[in-house]
């Protein structure tokens, strides 16, 4: 599987790229399994799977086109990335947001990319400032999946928000430097303004795009001429196209997935079908987990390769294996220092410039805060797919410094994994938390307003029934509003005798429907087997008892 991708012709290459295909979905799945028995963090286990299959035992092999990794890779990650931020805690955090991805951004780049240079100075300036910028986009998703849902919610919106932005700011400075490195000019003054540029154009043509394929879904839908599976598959189109269109003009095209997937997931919440929603989330969900598990297999297949050619140039460079590890521990201990400053300062600011809002974990220690929101500044995917598209070849000659910066970018990550696989859970065991119980207790109110407006209007619907339809709607209305008040009662806060009986009736009616679901289910496959239905008519009873099973758990 040599050469993958950068040669396509051929049926001989078209197989191998099935059966690396195949191979690498599979691998991704036994991760997942993996990761509930061994105590190690999905990414690492996934980067060593990635070794092990390169290793002589397996024997893969792969070389990536830098260019087709960075289309097939970043614009759905970035789309998703703005689909699932969470729009009204993006806004209440707006300022710290777009000061970490903004301002903490650009002094990671300067200040780092310099030190890179000083450190290494085989790497350009501009390549080290594009080592810099890529290595500062944080994976939020990672930290969730340490920290198992016991991060403080304000954080925990934070981090996403921080995240999606960094991916796009840390990506444009990325490519900026990279272009730089390829021209041989560079100059902070002109980066910025076309830093600017890029950036907002990026950020309009995404969302213009966006908005105007949710414009020709409604026109579709009041013409009846609305189809839930064309509807998706041009969503799984719209970041690619978003991104192709901006990069085809000059423009950002990162920031312009991400644009598209926040004006989509807006799009997404008006009426629409129950099936398309399903359908809609459960692909991404399987694409972004599918995603995130490649790059990381990627990784693992090409990180031996990556370290016997640093091996091999040591011999001729001042520098040798273990010392590159050390600057590795270096540069992650700079990138913690750098984060931790840059927190604690902000915060100090806010609260003698601003009232100290009291939510949730907004009033624990500002010191254990830092610490945990520095700890949390996992690197991951973004900052692997972007140091993996760096070209191989300027001119001809080989990219100076590609095979060492992609060996700092990927022991930054590993070390930044496990950093925040032990710091995150011992810090969070000093966090005073509530907001947690706030959570729920807040979710409960929602259901039970939801629950009382579904009672009202069934009572206003029967009184406005005639006397002749009453009696036989009657008893539908009054079934239905009296499993409304069943769940209205097990949604109690109190503990009192009646709301325990409330809640025992309501599960055991929930367990008799599920069961009876079941058996239905059990049924049909008895019918098929007799051949009294067809495959089809089976799919689409099974289909409906999914959903239907969906709806009460």
């Amino acid at each position: 599987m040599k050469d993958f991708l950068s040669d396509l012709s051929g049926p001989a290459n078209t197989m191998d790229i099935l059966n690396l295909v195949f191979l690498l979905t599979l691998a991704v799945g036994i991760s997942r399994i993996l990761a509930n028995i061994i105590p190690l963090p999905l990414p690492i286990l996934q980067i060593l799977m990635g070794c092990l299959l390169a290793s002589p035992l397996f024997g893969m092999e792969v070389e990536l086109d830098p260019e087709i990794f960075m289309m097939l890779f970043i614009p759905p990650l970035l789309f998703y990335d703005g689909w699932k931020i969470p729009k009204k805690e993006f806004t209440e955090h707006g300022g710290q947001i777009a000061a970490m991805s903004l301002l903490l951004v650009l002094v990671t780049v300067v200040a780092v990319g310099y030190f890179i240079h000083w450190l290494l100075p085989s790497i350009p300036l501009a390549a080290s400032f594009a080592l810099a910028a890529i290595l500062s986009p944080t994976d939020a998703l990672s930290v969730i999946a340490i920290a198992q849902g016991r991060l403080p919610r304000h954080m925990s919106h934070q981090l996403e928000g921080e995240a999606m932005m960094n991916d796009a700011t840390g990506l444009v400075s990325f490519k900026i430097a990279i272009a730089a490195a390829m021209t041989g000019g560079f100059s902070l003054l002109s980066v910025s303004g076309e830093f600017l540029m890029v950036a907002l154009g990026g950020l309009l043509i995404g969302g213009t795009l966006s908005w105007t394929v949710g414009k020709i879904k409604q026109w579709m839908t009041a013409r009846n001429l609305y189809d839930p599976a064309t509807y998706v598959v041009t969503i799984l189109l719209l970041p690619f196209a978003a991104f192709y269109l901006a990069e085809h003009a000059g423009m950002s095209g990162i920031l312009s997935a991400v644009a598209a997937g926040m004006v989509q997931s807006r799009v997404d919440m008006l009426p629409v079908k129950t099936s398309t929603r399903i359908l809609n989330r459960s692909i991404w969900e399987m694409l972004d987990f599918t995603f995130n598990g490649v790059v990381f297999l990627l990784l693992g297949l090409q990180f031996p390769g990556i370290v016997e050619r640093v091996w091999a140039d040591s011999a001729t460079q001042s520098y040798a294996m273990g010392t590159l590890v050390l600057y590795a521990v270096v540069l992650m201990a700079l990138l913690l220092a750098i984060r931790f400053a840059f927190i604690y300062a902000y915060h100090w600011i806010e609260t003698r410039l601003f009232k100290p809002r009291a939510k949730g974990g907004e009033n624990q220690p500002l010191l254990l805060i830092t610490t945990l929101s520095s700890v949390a500044g996992v690197r991951g995917a973004i900052t692997l797919a972007g140091v993996l598209s760096v070209p191989l070849f300027i001119n001809g000659v080989s990219f100076p410094g590609r095979d060492l910066m992609i060996f700092l970018a990927a022991a930054v990550i590993i070390l930044s994994l496990l950093i925040g696989a032990l710091g995150i859970p011992y810090f969070l065991r000093f966090l005073s938390l509530n907001d947690l119980e706030e959570h729920e207790r807040e979710l409960l109110k929602a259901r039970r307003s939801a629950s009382q407006a579904a009672v009202d209007w069934l009572e206003e619907w029967s009184k406005a029934q005639s006397s002749d339809e009453l009696e036989p709607k009657g008893s539908v209305t009054a079934r239905i509003i009296d499993s409304y008040r069943q769940e209205m009662q097990a949604m109690a806060m109190d503990r009192d005798d009646r709301a325990d009986q409330a809640r025992q009736l309501h599960q055991l009616e929930t367990d008799l429907r599920i069961r009876a679901i079941q058996a239905q289910r059990r049924e049909l496959y008895r019918l098929r087997k007799r051949r009294h239905i067809d495959e089809q008519m089976l799919q689409t009873l099974i289909r409906e008892l999914d959903y239907e099973e969906a709806a009460l758990q």
